[in-house]
């Protein structure tokens, strides 16, 4: 036990010393590949076709996940503890069914759809001095574009008693904003790891059939998720 104590504060210690010169030893430019994980929440889901009728469900919420990259800078050389960064991300598979409730007509139908969200976000972080060598807390928020796309199966039982399916993809294009807490872990002077929460709010969601006349809407699409990153300094 001792000797696996001895190991693990070698191998930290180490870390820490190349840590120490991390603000100092690279030019400021960095890169980060980054996975995601989480929870993705749709509300406030409404039918705003011509064709009118109430839905059964009007939220829906499911387990996200998704990947990318940013670029950075931190400007800790310049004497500012604050990093920005450019972030592209792709969200995958956010699913939610939803019955129409018509009144008039198509009394037997439904929607399955499957929802992606592509972002591009500017990051600003501000690293938390707490003494430490190795590792900063840091605090921040993201403003950008988030692209939203809805992949609906359209299924009508109406025809004969026949399930209709009739696909239809929707892209809708969004201010995305956020806020993000989380602590940046030192392992070499170039290499380092993040860990992060962050929610995530990406404006809004269509849905629907043009064919029959169907056109849903949902002014709310948000996510709570842990960020992960590892990243490599120049």
């Amino acid at each position: 036990m001792l000797r696996w104590t001895g190991a693990a504060l070698f191998a930290l210690g180490i870390a820490g010393s190349g840590a120490a010169r991390a603000d100092s030893c690279c030019t400021g430019v960095y890169v980060t590949g980054v996975i995601t994980g989480g929870g993705g929440f749709i509300g406030d889901i409404k039918n705003a076709g011509p064709t009118q009728g109430l839905l059964k469900d009007d939220k829906a919420q499911d387990s996200v996940a998704g990947g990318g990259v940013a670029i950075g800078f931190n400007w800790k050389r310049l004497g500012a503890p604050v990093r920005t960064e450019i972030e592209y991300n792709r969200m995958v598979r956010l699913d939610y069914d939803s019955r129409p409730v018509f009144t008039n007509n198509l009394p037997s139908a439904g929607f399955e759809d499957n929802v992606s969200a592509t972002t591009i976000l500017l990051n600003a972080l501000y690293d938390f001095n707490v003494g430490s060598t190795w590792w900063r807390p840091y605090a921040g928020f993201s403003i950008g574009y988030s692209r939203n796309e809805s992949d609906v199966n359209y299924n009508d039982f109406s025809v004969g008693g026949v399930n209709t399916v009739r696909n239809e993809k929707f892209k809708t294009g969004n201010l995305a904003w956020g806020l993000t807490a989380g602590g940046n872990f030192d392992l070499t002077e170039n290499w380092f790891a993040e860990a992060a929460y962050r929610f995530l709010n990406l404006g809004s969601v269509e849905a629907g059939n043009s064919s029959a006349g169907i056109h849903i809407d949902a002014d709310t699409f948000y996510r709570h998720e842990l960020r992960l990153g590892f990243g490599y300094r120049f």
